[in-house]
């Protein structure tokens, strides 16, 4: 009997609300290059409604928030060791693509 009044429709007391996912967890970073230095950003997540979903911004060194892709935002490890390989990782990658400009 009590399921049932859940999930009628019609029940006055059950209101259907639309949720955002929730946002993203951890510390973030977005990795900059620039003038051949590679930059961690932080990085905080805000709900922006007219893309649909939570953007990364993250805060550049001249300290301005920045709109970030989330395909290049990185998810920063918890070990120092995995933290370098990953810098080296992106170094290496970041490199690599200003070359073939």
């Amino acid at each position: 009997m009590v399921d049932d009044l859940l999930h009628r429709t019609d029940n006055p007391n059950v209101r259907a609300v639309a949720r955002r996912p929730r946002r993203p967890t951890g510390h973030w970073v977005y990795y900059l290059l620039e003038e051949g230095l590679l930059w961690p950003c932080p990085v905080h997540w805000e709900w922006e409604n007219s893309y649909g979903g939570w953007l990364p911004f993250y805060c550049s060194p001249t300290l301005d928030y920045i709109s970030a892709d989330p395909s290049k935002v990185v998810k920063r490890p918890k070990t120092s060791a995995s933290t370098t390989a990953t810098v080296a990782r992106l170094r290496e990658v970041k490199l690599q693509g200003r070359e073939e400009e």
